[in-house]
């Protein structure tokens, strides 16, 4: 087994221990062989605590190569996708029985979880036809574009969601669209199986046909963003020294020895991650306030403040690594914070935002990080970026706990919102501007790699902890769970 692939394992044993569903575990230390840095070895089949009733095996994933794992048990079902026309993966958990509909939602139902390499005979599905590419559906939008079609222009779209427009021929004996509102397209199980989306407007004529704006994903999956209205905050850059940690910078020869453009694109990397870490703070604050107004018991509300003081050293030690390959002091200018506490409060919002926001965003997180200190050449900035990745795993088990508490209090209907706020596709980020080698050794992950890790790490982390997390509900809770 790879370092990587080990270390997703701990990781998610370390998370299921936090939720009291299992034993502890020690990560392998930096020395060991990181195997594969792109992540995309073979994954790892979940531990006992994890295992499913029933397992089947599925088609070979086109990123990693491995076969998937179909696993189903009480009560919900998982699965995770990859398209295979790039490197974009989809993620997706539901639970099946008498739990109460969205009112525009329509989820439906797969069953995937880790991978192993093992056989890879294929498997049907009796949900419907799958998509080789959700593309294939109808047309994807930009949030901007929703402002241009009549009906969806007050919608308050989001940079962390997709949007499609989906069109069928108008129905036979139907004089114009309106007739069939509001659902002209039918069931979109029909069309593909999955496919978790939200109705934004529709239907309208386009064409002759009658089409319907779905809104699809999340895709803000890097840490803990400050989201106001839909879309991430972060302060300017600005020339200040106070916010510049004093930890042991990378040897000033091994900085040195980068070409101009590749320290500058270098710093312009960890300028954008401190910002991002910056920001950050403003996100727990108001996660800390969210759970007081929530009733959350003492130690979540003292976990939150702490995990702000941790992400205050977070953004100075990585203002510093921007510092030492800028050559010059840099920090973050004014973060706005007006209507940062305006949009739904109630404890189902607060929950899906916690899902995508901790459970999977600072997994991923921890897990990105932890095998960019493998892989990095540097002593000193590998215990800097281990560091802030035994930070983040602390805040994932925060979120994750944070969830396990609200589903003990909120019944079948919240565990709906638990399943659909895990529908995560993981896009590709920019393509890099330097070379992947160079990259790695200086704490970086290469964009593909970076998205390899994550679908390796949804199937083999994130999805077995919500499948444990929902099945242990369902046993202490059997009045209020599906069965």
């Amino acid at each position: 087994m790879s370092a990587a692939s080990s270390s997703l394992t701990c990781l998610r044993v370390a998370l299921l221990h936090a939720l009291g569903l299992t034993a502890a575990c020690t990560r392998p230390p930096l020395g060991d062989d990181p195997g594969t840095a792109s992540g995309t070895g073979t994954g790892t089949t979940t531990s006992a605590a994890t295992t499913a009733p029933a397992t089947t095996s599925g088609p070979a994933d086109p990123t990693t190569g491995a076969a998937t794992t179909t696993t189903t048990g009480a009560g919900t079902t998982l699965a995770t996708t990859v398209d295979s026309t790039g490197p974009v993966a989809t993620t997706a958990i539901d639970s099946t029985g008498p739990v109460e509909p969205a009112t525009t939602t329509t989820s439906t139902t797969t069953t995937t979880t880790s991978t192993t390499s093992g056989t890879t005979d294929d498997t049907s599905s009796t949900t419907g036809p799958a998509c080789v590419n959700l593309m294939d559906l109808g047309d994807e939008l930009m949030p901007t574009d929703l402002l241009e079609i009549p009906g969806c222009e007050d919608y308050n779209a989001s940079d962390c969601h997709d949007y499609m427009r989906i069109c069928v021929p108008l129905p036979d004996g139907l004089q114009s669209c309106d007739q069939c509102a509001p659902d002209c397209i039918g069931e979109i199980a029909d069309l593909c199986f999955e496919f978790t989306y939200t109705l934004v407007c529709g239907p309208l004529t386009v064409d002759g046909q009658c089409c319907h704006v779905m809104e699809y994903s999340w895709n803000c999956t890097d840490g803990r963003p400050f989201l106001v209205e839909g879309t991430a905050r972060t302060a300017a850059p600005a020339r200040r020294r106070d916010w510049l940690a004093d930890p042991s910078s990378p040897a000033p020869a091994f900085v040195a020895a980068l070409a101009p453009a590749a320290r500058a694109e270098l710093a312009a990397l960890w300028t954008a991650d401190a910002l991002a870490e910056h920001a950050s703070v403003a996100s727990f604050a108001r996660f800390t306030l969210q759970l007081l107004a929530h009733g959350a018991p003492p130690g979540l509300v003292q976990e939150a403040c702490a995990a702000q003081l941790d992400e205050v050293l977070h953004a100075r030690l990585t203002f510093a690594l921007a510092a030492d390959y800028a050559g010059a002091p840099v920090g973050p200018g004014p973060l706005a914070t007006d209507d940062a506490l305006d949009g739904p409060g109630d404890l189902a919002a607060v929950i899906a935002a916690v899902v995508r926001e901790g459970c999977v965003g600072e997994t991923l997180a921890a897990a990105e990080l932890d095998l960019a200190a493998r892989t990095c050449d540097d002593p000193a900035l590998a215990a800097t970026l281990r560091r802030i990745a035994d930070d983040e795993q602390r805040h994932a088990a925060l979120a994750w706990r944070t969830v396990q508490w609200a589903l003990g209090r909120g019944g079948p209907a919240l565990r709906r919102v638990v399943a659909e706020a895990l529908a995560v596709r993981i896009a590709a980020p920019p393509p890099d501007r330097l070379d992947p080698a160079l990259m790695r050794r200086h704490g970086r992950l290469p964009a593909g790699e970076r998205v390899a890790l994550a679908a390796q790490c949804m199937r083999s982390v994130v999805l077995p902890c919500a499948r444990a997390l929902l099945d242990d509900l369902a046993v202490a809770r059997p009045t209020d769970l599906p069965v």
